[in-house]
């Protein structure tokens, strides 16, 4: 009798996580600004994919999701692919996805620590970052590697802000040097509604100083598992109960909306803390 009961209880506790790892939901973001935005503007923000079919079908019913909430652009917050060394990856998956998405809507692309590495590790993965911009570019999505873009009209400024590879080391807590974002992306023109694309969200304050309105942001993975009331449980940086684990947080005029993201990497469980598609709508 013990031994039925144990195994029932493993079995409604294998389900109950499988079910919690499935899936994924749409949270809607309503923003108001007092910048001069000709008009009322949509957009759909994706983080940490990872080379995930995440609906088992090639990313289909994904793309299906996105068109339902017909966004006017797509935010891509990085960690699209995941940094494998080795020559059988599966960045085909996101480079699958990425070609029919943009054939749908203009899209714009900040880095993650993904592929940041990518990018400061050449020897180790030779070839990949080139070949990932090349790729990009040739389907018309604007890569915004430490860069901007005002392609989106309506008065708005996308800027992509590549935080240095060292500030994701794991166990240590890092800091960026005092106004490297200004120096590496120039003054935010505050004529404009600035949205900054940046990976992880630890460095909030800095993008406070910058003066951006809007900062996107994903990489927590919404801690993993999340405890209700408390929030997420760990980040990749192994820290416990990350300050900025999921959700939007605003500090002066500065919104910040962290993504729990939409795919997984290494461990593909998530308790209370579903995978999500972002919808912000900004209003004049």
């Amino acid at each position: 009798m013990i031994y039925i009961l144990t195994i029932l209880v493993i079995a409604a506790f294998i389900a109950f996580v499988y079910v919690q790892s499935s899936g994924y939901d749409i949270v809607e973001y309503d923003l108001h600004t007092d910048k001069n935005i000709e008009s009322t503007v949509s957009f759909v923000m994706l983080s940490d994919l990872h080379d995930t079919d995440v609906t088992h079908d090639g990313n289909k019913k994904l793309i299906e999701s996105i068109d339902k909430i017909n966004p006017d652009f797509v935010i891509l917050a990085g960690d699209m692919i995941t940094s494998y060394s080795k020559t059988n990856d599966k960045s085909n998956v996101t480079f699958d996805f990425l070609k029919e998405l943009s054939g749908k809507y203009k899209v714009y692309y900040g880095l993650g620590n993904h592929e940041q590495r990518y990018k400061a590790e050449p020897d180790k993965f030779k070839g990949k970052y080139d070949e990932l911009v090349k790729y990009v570019t040739e389907l018309g999505i604007e890569f915004l590697s430490d860069t901007y873009s005002d392609s989106a009209g309506n008065n708005i400024r996308i800027y992509g802000y590549d935080i240095p590879i060292e500030n994701y080391r794991r166990g240590v807590r890092t800091k960026l040097p005092d106004s490297v974002i200004e120096k590496t992306l120039g003054r935010a023109d505050h004529d404009r509604y600035n949205i900054l694309i940046a990976h992880t969200p630890d460095f909030f304050d800095d993008y406070v100083d910058f003066g951006a309105d809007l900062v996107l942001a994903g990489h927590l993975h919404g801690g993993i598992v999340a405890i209700p009331g408390i929030g997420g449980v760990i980040s990749p940086q192994l820290r416990l109960f990350p300050k900025y684990d999921s959700g939007s947080f605003t500090e002066n005029s500065t919104t910040m909306i962290v993504s729990r993201g939409i795919g997984w990497h290494s461990v593909p469980i998530r308790i209370f803390n579903k995978a999500e598609i972002v919808s912000v709508t900004i209003r004049p």
